[in-house]
């Protein structure tokens, strides 16, 4: 038996798509239009509002539980509707969007410890019978914040992962140049990070060094690399679930390693070639 393909609906606006403890077997992903998620613990109040490229209901897909939540339309909406079987094919057919899934659930997980960790830390006051940061008012620095105005500030110091080429050394700006095209690139100095890709139209993420134009062979992840500036000395980094490697002089770089650049180095991202060269 073939695996099912993922299908579209569309969702009137203030529709359910489902309710709390509903049994569901699907996860939807938000094409158009955006979404409230609701739950009765809450009062039936939205805990959040999700819209294009935001995706929901995966736990059904995980386990067989009953719908954590309710989530109603906002607007009209357009849900690509995954089933478990749907879902198996699209991982093993696309990693990049299971890297794109666990980027949003460690995210929720990361906000879910934030918030259990600042509950802990005000039962905590409230035990020793101190008032909480919520009851402090904003004009009061607390001792924390004290210590934090009076320590000095420590400068950036470079990645001491690869010995760094500083590019600024050479006392002129670095631009990326695709030489069959003639496009550049030119990396900005007051950025910490520049996202290399092509443009994501579910998301609607537009990465600051577009090379979709360039991609005549779809070779690009959409999150394909990054370069980072580290104290004005520039690395590139290949990102999480890119399929088609990152290269500096026809050596591939290892994923989430960062690698100095300097002029003259030559790049790769999938088929795309740069030239690292001073402006």
């Amino acid at each position: 038996m073939s695996d099912s393909k993922p299908v579209f609906i569309e969702i009137a606006p203030n529709a359910f798509v489902f309710r709390e403890g509903d049994i569901g077997t699907d996860m939807y992903i938000i094409e158009t239009g955006t979404v409230e998620v609701l739950r009765e613990a809450r009062g039936g109040e939205p805990i959040a509002v999700l819209g294009a490229g935001d995706f929901f209901g995966e736990m059904a897909i995980l386990e067989d539980q009953p719908r954590f939540a309710a989530v109603r339309a906002t607007t009209a909406a357009r849900l690509l509707k995954v089933d478990r079987a749907a879902f198996a094919g699209m991982l093993r057919d696309n990693f990049e969007i299971a890297v794109r899934i666990m980027r949003k659930l460690v995210a929720r997980l990361r906000r879910t410890e934030e918030l259990l960790q600042q509950a802990q830390s005000d039962l905590d006051l409230l035990r020793r019978g101190a008032p909480s940061p919520a009851a402090i008012p904003k004009s009061a620095p607390t001792p924390r914040d004290t210590i934090k105005a009076e320590a000095p500030k420590s400068s950036p110091t470079p990645s001491k992962r690869i010995a760094p080429i500083n590019p600024a050394a050479i006392g002129k700006p670095i631009k990326l140049v695709h030489a069959a095209s003639g496009s550049e690139f030119a990396l900005a100095t007051g950025k910490p990070e520049m996202l290399i890709g092509r443009p994501d139209p579910v998301t609607g993420l537009l990465p600051e060094i577009n090379l979709g134009p360039l991609d005549t062979q779809r070779s690009l992840s959409r999150r394909h690399a990054k370069i980072i500036n580290e104290a004005g000395i520039f690395f590139l980094r290949e990102e999480v679930g890119t399929t088609n490697g990152t290269f500096v002089n026809n050596e591939r770089i290892a994923t989430g390693q960062a690698r100095p650049l300097a002029p003259g180095d030559q790049l790769r991202f999938g088929s795309v070639e740069l030239v690292v060269q001073a402006i």
